[in-house]
């Protein structure tokens, strides 16, 4: 880029204009002619040697992206000499600037920055911004006046900024960070704190998994190790504690680090182990009760009754029970389970509550109704796709016909409450019309 074309001067307000040679766009066809023949001719050939067109698509997209090259690389040109001249400008206004502000106020970074408009990109503004460590931006301005009958086109540099209040422009030149980007996030509340919980129930299941990955892949060698550590560890506490040694306390606490990482661990995995477990509790009893029941009968009345008709009954009786029966469920858990408060310790209050919360009625209907979809969601696909079941033909029937009855039951429950037949007023006039007769 050479300087030798640009003109410069001050006008009557100080500021420094200038002018150059701009480049136009699409300068020079010949260019583009040239190497549009060339493009040309080896597609041509190929195609009278080999009988084929293989290059045709490779090279006309090479060739529309040196077209669109051509188009703009003057502009570009342009935008060059401009930042240049506004770069210098502003190494030279910039320090007076400072002494307005705070004394260890300093440049952090500028950006050279046009706005523009229309599919044509037509320059609207041109600007230098100038990031302050304080946080400022400070915003010089150059004017482009269009040529006149008197005079040619030139650009006028403002020598005194202004603090820029655009959002756009200050999205330009602010420094990223994803602590700043996460504060300045509009996400609700309530999604926030879904992303918390999410966070501490994956973080449980990955623990829990992890201990149950252990005792599956060591099997016995996990428990005598476990038991062999802890009786180590009892012997040194007792040896140790009775030293006031530094040495000593420092090894005292190296050995105990396993035991505090698992306690951490533990208190982590606690809560989802809890929410785990009443929904194991939620299953045992709203679905273990009605196989009972139906296996029983099986063998006390010798009924000629199939297993996928028996799983069909259990599947639509437990998921009436689980959204339907939530008091009696909720009344198993706080009495005939593990979660029970036995009130020997104040969390056992605290793990009661959070079980019976999550096994919330309209919880447990959305879950509910999330797995029938899934699964028939699966089933019809496999159906469709493939002709196929997803486990079995007898199996994905008695899946679906007991989500229709676990639907009718929830809506001819939910248009109980519409029917305006009353008891009382119902068994009056029953009494009246008995009792009510012609006087002879």
């Amino acid at each position: 880029m050479t300087t030798k074309n640009i003109r410069t001067w001050k006008n009557k307000e100080g500021n420094l204009c200038f002018s150059y040679n701009t480049r136009q766009p699409m300068e020079k066809p010949l260019i583009i002619a040239v190497i549009g023949i060339c493009i040309g001719t080896v597609i041509f050939a190929e195609y009278l040697y080999f009988n084929t067109a293989y290059s045709l698509f490779p090279l006309l997209f090479l060739f529309m992206f040196i077209f669109m090259y051509w188009c703009v690389y003057p502009c570009k040109d342009n935008e060059a000499v401009e930042e240049m001249m506004m770069d210098k400008n502003v190494d030279l206004r910039l320090h007076n600037e400072l002494k307005t502000f705070n004394k260890n106020t300093y440049e952090v970074r500028r950006r050279f920055h046009q706005d523009s408009k229309g599919t044509y990109g037509i320059i609207t503004g041109t600007y230098m911004l100038v990031l302050l460590s304080d946080g400022e931006i400070l915003e010089y301005e150059l004017k482009y006046h269009k040529p006149t009958k008197i005079e040619y086109a030139y650009h006028e540099f403002i020598k005194r900024p202004t603090k820029c209040t655009n959002p756009e422009h200050k999205k330009v030149i602010e420094i990223r960070s994803f602590t700043k980007w996460w504060m300045q996030i509009a996400i609700p509340e309530k999604a926030k704190l879904s992303l918390i919980i999410f966070a501490f129930v994956s973080i449980g299941i990955a623990l829990t998994s992890l201990y149950l990955w252990l005792m599956i892949k060591f099997e016995w060698k996990a428990i005598v190790f476990f038991i062999v550590y802890i009786v180590i560890f009892m012997i040194l506490q007792s040896l140790i504690s009775k030293s006031k040694n530094r040495i000593v306390k420092i090894l005292d606490f190296i050995i105990s680090l396993p035991i505090i990482i698992t306690k951490i661990l533990l208190n982590l995995m606690f809560p989802t182990m809890i929410v785990l477990m009443s929904y194991m509790c939620l299953g045992a009893y709203a679905f273990g009760i009605p196989i009972i029941i139906v296996i029983a009968l099986y063998f006390l009345l010798n009924l000629n009754i199939s297993w996928e008709t028996m799983f069909f009954i259990t599947l639509a009786v437990g998921s009436i029970i689980s959204v339907h029966g939530s008091k009696f469920i909720h009344w198993m858990i706080k009495e005939q389970s593990p979660l029970k408060n036995w009130e020997n310790h104040k969390y056992e209050a605290v793990k009661t509550e959070l079980a019976l919360y999550v096994i919330n009625k309209n919880n447990v209907n959305f879950l509910i109704y999330l797995a029938y979809f899934l699964y028939l969601s699966l089933s019809g696909f496999m159906q469709i796709q493939y002709n196929e079941p997803l486990i079995t033909t007898n199996i994905d029937s008695a899946i679906l016909k007991a989500f229709l009855v676990f639907i009718a039951f929830s809506n001819m429950v939910n248009k109980s409450k519409d029917v305006e037949i009353k008891v009382k007023p119902l068994l009056s006039k029953m009494i009246r019309l008995i009792t009510t007769h012609d006087e002879n």
